[in-house]
């Protein structure tokens, strides 16, 4: 069984998917959790404090996702051009748990945390590009880190744009945006 800590950081996020941030109590969630409501306060001192717990385990996901969506890669070309194609079906499934993520972390004092959260994948796409500087298909002038932080940002500005923000979304125009994406991405990293 996990620890009160995983058991609280998973009652919350159910509850806050099935009820929204803003409806849900901390009685909820040490409910779901089955511990005390003290024992809460021994981890999170607020609801909203559960927010990065969940992030990082996000990106945990993410990362393992990722790795085994382009395992088979057999170049940083290859791999980047998988690495989008999974980032954006990691984003179309848990569509319900970004939003939540979202949501619950641009409404409390806990926002300011999310660069250190995404430390992890950051490092990752840093060296994927590193890797694609050393087979010479990507440019060798690019600060491998500050491309990490743009290109993630831009990946997922897009995941965001198809699978989180709108209701219903036309996959023709799904696939085009991701083509768009992907020919824009690889121009700005310098691979023919």
């Amino acid at each position: 069984m996990a620890n009160k800590k995983e058991r609280i950081i998973a009652a919350a996020q159910q509850v806050f998917l099935a009820q929204g941030i803003d409806k849900t109590k901390v009685s909820d969630i040490v409910k779901l959790a089955g511990i005390a409501q003290g024992t809460f306060y021994l981890y999170f001192p607020t609801k909203a404090a559960v927010m990065p717990e969940i992030a990082k385990q996000v990106i945990v996901e993410i990362l393992a996702y990722l790795q085994q969506e382009t395992k088979q890669s057999t170049s940083a070309e290859e791999q980047l051009n998988d690495m989008i194609d999974a980032m954006m079906r990691f984003n179309l499934e848990q569509k319900d748990r970004l939003q939540l993520l979202y949501a619950g972390l641009a409404k409390s004092e806990y926002i300011g945390e999310w660069e250190e959260i995404y430390s992890p994948f950051y490092d990752w796409v840093t060296q994927l590009i590193v890797r694609g500087q050393q087979e010479q298909t990507m440019y060798s002038d690019l600060d491998a880190f500050s491309t990490a932080r743009i290109l993630i940002g831009t990946i997922e500005s897009t995941a965001e744009q198809l699978y989180l923000f709108d209701k219903m979304v036309d996959e023709a125009f799904a696939a085009q945006q991701i083509r768009t994406l992907k020919v824009f991405v690889r121009r700005a990293l310098g691979i023919q």
